[in-house]
């Protein structure tokens, strides 16, 4: 769907968030199943180590089913939901700017989107530092959403080919990642060779032992591991101060290389996707149902089997470096698949009659997506480190997901509650004041049927 090209002539009109008559209820509905379902899979990193989820192995004899949870989540979930919220984070700003343009000029738009943009920025950093969920999203969508603007009006295929670009990108980082791991792994078993037979060893043959003797016990920590170990103590006993310092330093390492090595791209792509999805129309516009199951079928039957594939290779290799490693290689193509077949059976579930009870909950959810998703983060530390309840490291498997659905029904109840009362979320109307450079109505709008 080609969008008109805004004027630039003539007195800017007032400008601001969209009216509650004019939002969209598929996509409000959508941004509510993305934010609730991202859930799924932060719980992991926020009830526990890291490690946990990558080798869940080392936990396997808890209560809680650890590893069969372990196979659920990781096939059905891993990476989907934040795919997903990437998409639709993209079809948001295509829509936003493309409404900015035609309602105040170019040069008013430009900087509206902008501040929109640096505003999130900071809501990350708020999140990551304060909030102290150092894998916070918001920092990154907002660095990726700079360069939004400027790619808002080329060519359909040369966005599919910076989408292509930034997949190609960080598959090649893995291929060279796994050479070197295979490389690595010779040069070990060579010098360990020799080692058996007497040989004394060249300090980089005994490096090369070194190295990957690192690298097997980092795929494959133990249950006893020391640094996990003091992690969790911290975590889960540590004063406010203590943990702050601990997730500050988390959050710099994640926040700064491995978001500009692997997140940036990732969540470039993603929305890229999504501004090509508002153009087609199938976002904003009704089509026949059949068209919903359509992308669903599409999306579920490229993504399963390979999701399965990934699941059972890490299994069967028990989480060898290099195995693990060469399953990452479609985990790009995988979580796009996945997220899109989510994304049809929501459009089709949206298209479909009735199912309010369920539609409208998602919909508030969808509407205070960005107060929900820093929520968790506030949430899940009073739950799990140590100056709250201090349940780090206790809960595993299917126990969190305990936690999940305590979370969801007090986010739906309170959205719900919220929007009843006043017009939008409270961290929506911080960044929409900041955005259109006035404060917003706080009073709730007359009820109305979204579209």
């Amino acid at each position: 769907m080609a969008t008109p090209a805004p004027s630039t002539a003539g007195p800017a009109p007032a400008i601001g968030p969209v009216a509650r008559h004019e939002r969209i209820q598929s996509l409000d509905v959508a941004r509510g199943v993305a934010v609730l379902g991202i859930l799924l899979m932060n719980i992991w990193a926020f009830a526990g180590p890291q490690a946990w989820f990558d080798y869940p192995f080392a936990i396997a004899e808890r209560v809680g089913a650890p590893v069969a949870t372990w196979i659920v989540v990781h096939t059905l979930f891993e990476g989907t939901q934040r795919a997903l919220l990437s998409l639709l984070f993209g079809a948001g700003a295509a829509m936003a700017m493309h409404r900015l343009e035609a309602r105040a000029g170019r040069d008013t738009a430009r900087a509206t989107y902008y501040r929109r943009t640096f505003g999130l920025i900071a809501l990350g950093l708020v999140n990551a530092y304060l909030f102290l969920w150092p894998a916070d999203i918001l920092f990154v969508y907002g660095l990726a959403g700079l360069l939004l603007y400027p790619l808002r009006r080329l060519a359909t295929p040369i966005l599919l080919g910076i989408v292509l670009i930034a997949l190609a990108v960080p598959a090649a980082m893995r291929v060279a990642d796994i050479n070197s791991l295979r490389n690595l792994e010779a040069a070990s078993k060579a010098a360990t060779a020799l080692e058996a037979a007497g040989i004394a060893l060249s300090s980089d043959q005994q490096d090369a032992i070194d190295g990957w003797n690192r690298k097997l016990a980092k795929a494959r920590p133990g249950a006893d591991d020391q640094k996990i170990a003091d992690d969790i103590a911290i975590m889960q006993s540590g004063s406010l101060a203590a943990v702050a310092a601990h997730q500050a330093k988390s959050s710099l390492i994640l926040q700064t290389i491995v978001a500009a090595k692997w997140w940036f791209l990732d969540a470039l792509s993603m929305m890229v996707l999504g501004m090509l999805l508002y153009r087609t129309g199938i976002l904003t516009q009704p089509a026949p149902a059949r068209r919903y199951l359509t992308m669903a079928a599409i999306g579920f039957a490229i993504g399963l089997p390979l999701a399965l594939w990934q699941t059972t290779t890490a299994l069967t290799a028990d989480f060898h470096p290099v195995a693990t490693k060469v399953t990452q290689l479609a985990i790009d193509v995988r979580r796009c698949a996945l997220a899109f077949g989510y994304l049809g059976l929501i459009l089709w579930f949206c298209s479909a009659p009735g199912g309010q009870a369920i539609k409208r909950p998602l919909v508030a959810v969808g509407r205070m997506a960005l107060t929900n998703y820093m929520a968790q983060s506030v949430l899940c530390a009073l739950i799990f480190y140590g100056f709250g309840l201090g349940l780090y490291g206790h809960l595993v498997g299917y126990q969190l997901y305990a936690v999940v659905a305590g979370i969801w029904l007090i986010e739906i109840l309170w959205s719900l509650w919220w929007l009843a009362r006043f017009r939008i979320g409270p961290l929506e109307w911080l960044w929409r004041s900041f955005t259109y450079r006035q404060k917003q109505a706080w009073k709730a709008e007359p009820a109305a049927v979204s579209t």
